[in-house]
């Protein structure tokens, strides 16, 4: 099936039944054993404090020769110094580590870049030995350390060597599940914490489920100050210092008012209210500016400079956050940038740290009032939010100040999807016509997807997406509302010859009206699935059929009501016989998008129970 199909099929549901976890990891390799020391150092003028860090990975074979990829990111706020590579014990390899740029699409990001190679492992039972040495330039960018690899670790340590002129907070995140013991001691003036652990699993290859600092164990530490001289240097003690930080970026970035503004006052020409400016300026960045995503790049927290994203066409999130706050402010609208953490990242801003926000958007201050504009979501619509961003802690520009706000929760009715048919019978096909709305992400979803096809074959792929592939779905007389308007819902109208879905056994008749059959058989493996399984987003699905009985024909059976009420979730489903036609109306609703290990079993029971209500038939004999 091609990518497009997979990804707005029921927004991923039918396809991703079959997909929930990826195959076990190759146990084949091993990391036999790992350390890893931090040592905060004393630096030089332009960074004062630094930490100097070293990881040793023993990589061992089990089973056959083979080779493993090894790659160590960095960027311009850290430096590999060395890299040592041995393997069975000697330096006679020619394995020549590779530097390059981290790209995507082309696009070489400034600071984001790799130190890669393959590294042998000769024979059963060999090992190959890599020691990475680096400098961390400043502490800031001293965040998150993760306990798991890519390979299952037999033996780990990890140790921190904190002087005394460095004042710092270390948290602890998701050790209970695995025997991590920590140490601490003093060493002269310095305080080494040693953490060590045995048989750390590899990272989680599962599919949509939380990110790594929702589950993984790690250690988070927060440099809050260090005097390695006689000056003070203040990081991050509170949001305060994190969002003057922050402010102190924007102030270097260099925008060009007089472009932005002459852009601007272009776009809105015409325009009379506050609002129709923001939709029609938020709406052109979401078309006209790409959204080019700044993959792990931590360094990543100084916006570019408006006129820059406007000139090339692309942007990350910051670039466009940037260009959208400027172009609504240039117009004399109260806008802001704000930072933010996506649902990836577990943490909030009571934990003041870079790695509490991965994520730039704009906010308009509608009389006081927020409202949030995320040009990177392409085709949503004004005033929808994304569930990946719902809930969330924002840290929004005020001033001198700062506020502290929480993105609003939509409820599944933003993102509906409804479908209705009206059918006829006529011999063994039914006819009839259908008309489909989708809002919210539903739309995002399935416009996303049409947008990345020609447009001479939209028409053609829309068409094999309705009938979902089925040469007996026979649609014409397509027609598709509000393609390029994503503040409307998108709607879609055609008509269906649905060929040989009506089956006559002997005077009998047998009917299944519904061949959507949202979640059937979406059970989670739970002998594979470990982590929480998170849908992409909160759901309203709806399919109703309206279908004129023959004149001779009636009902002689029909399927039980289904109803099941769930914390997060409920499925319900009934067929009804009124004035000489069958109404059937199936709605899914998932108002949370999370299903946690201990609600499997519930599930797959309440799948089961939906699956064999769609198995069941409607039963049509003659009128006596």
């Amino acid at each position: 099936m091609k990518r497009w199909l997979i990804l707005i099929t029921l927004a991923g549901f039918v396809e991703m039944a079959t997909a929930q976890a990826d195959p076990q990891d190759d146990k084949n390799v091993v990391v036999s054993k790992c350390t890893r020391e931090f040592r905060f150092v004393k630096g030089n003028a332009e960074h004062p404090v630094q930490i100097r860090e070293e990881s040793r990975r023993v990589y061992t074979c089990k089973s056959y020769r083979t080779e493993v990829q090894v790659a160590e990111f960095y960027n311009d706020n850290e430096t590999i110094d060395d890299v040592n590579i041995y393997v069975n014990d000697s330096k006679k390899h020619g394995i020549a580590p590779r530097y390059e740029y981290h790209s995507v699409d082309g696009i070489f990001y400034s600071d984001a870049r790799v130190c890669f190679f393959r590294l042998p492992l000769l024979k059963i039972g060999s090992s190959s030995e890599v020691v990475f040495k680096k400098t961390i330039l400043d502490p800031r960018y001293f965040t998150n350390t993760f306990f798991m690899d890519d390979q299952e670790t037999e033996n780990l340590e990890i140790r921190l060597i904190v002087p005394s002129w460095v004042q710092l907070e270390i948290k602890e995140y998701h050790f209970k599940k695995y025997n991590i013991r920590k140490n601490v001691s003093q060493s002269g003036d310095e305080t080494v914490y040693t953490y060590s652990a045995s048989n750390i699993p590899s990272f989680s290859r599962e599919q949509d489920a939380p990110g790594l600092t929702h589950y993984a164990p790690h250690i988070l530490v927060l440099t809050k100050s260090a005097q390695p001289k006689d000056e003070m240097h203040t990081y991050f003690k509170t949001v305060k210092e994190q969002y003057g930080w922050y402010k102190s970026l924007v102030q270097q970035i260099g925008d060009d008012e007089k472009i932005i503004k002459e852009k601007t006052q272009e776009i809105t020409t015409g325009l009379a209210t506050d609002e129709e400016k923001v939709k029609k300026i938020f709406q052109w960045v979401q078309d006209n500016i790409r959204y080019i995503a700044f993959e792990n790049g931590i360094a990543g927290f100084k916006p570019e400079k408006s006129q820059e994203v406007l000139r090339k066409k692309y942007g990350d999130c910051k670039g466009m956050a940037n260009l959208l706050t400027n172009m609504l402010r240039s117009i004399n609208l109260d806008a802001r940038r704000c930072w933010i953490g996506t649902k990836h990242i577990a943490y909030d801003y009571s934990t003041p740290s870079l790695s509490v926000d991965n994520h730039m958007i704009c906010v308009w201050m509608n009389k006081g009032k927020p409202v949030y504009l995320d040009a990177t979501e392409k085709y949503i619509g004004f005033g929808e939010i994304a569930e990946r961003i719902q809930g969330k802690q924002t840290l929004i520009e005020n001033g001198n100040q700062y506020l502290l706000e929480k993105v609003p929760m939509a409820t599944p009715l933003q993102n509906t999807a409804t479908e209705s048919r009206k059918l006829t019978i006529e011999g063994t096909s039914l006819k009839g016509h259908v008309v489909q709305i989708w809002k919210g992400e539903n739309k995002e979803w399935l416009l996303t997807a049409l947008n990345d096809i020609k447009q001479d074959k939209q028409e053609n792929a829309l068409k094999q997406y309705l009938s979902e592939g089925k040469s007996n779905f026979e649609i014409s007389n397509l027609t598709v509302k509000n393609l390029s308007d994503y503040n409307a819902d998108l709607k879609v109208e055609y008509d269906i010859v649905w060929k040989d879905v009506v089956t006559v056994f002997d005077k009998e008749v047998y009917l299944d009206l519904d061949n959507r059959r949202h979640l059937r058989n979406f059970k989670i493996d739970t002998a594979k699935r470990k982590l929480p399984y998170w849908f992409q987003f909160k759901d309203n699905l709806v399919f109703e059929t309206e279908i004129q009985l023959p004149a001779d024909k009636t009902v002689s059976s029909l399927p039980e009501k289904l109803v099941v009420k769930q914390p997060g979730y409920s499925f319900s489903a009934l067929y009804s016989n009124t004035g000489g036609k069958i109404v059937y109306r199936n709605e899914i609703v998932l108002d949370n998008t999370e299903i946690t290990p201990e609600s499997f079993s519930q599930w797959n029971k309440d799948i089961q129970q939906l699956t064999g209500f769609y198995d069941q038939q409607i039963v049509l004999t003659p009128k006596k």
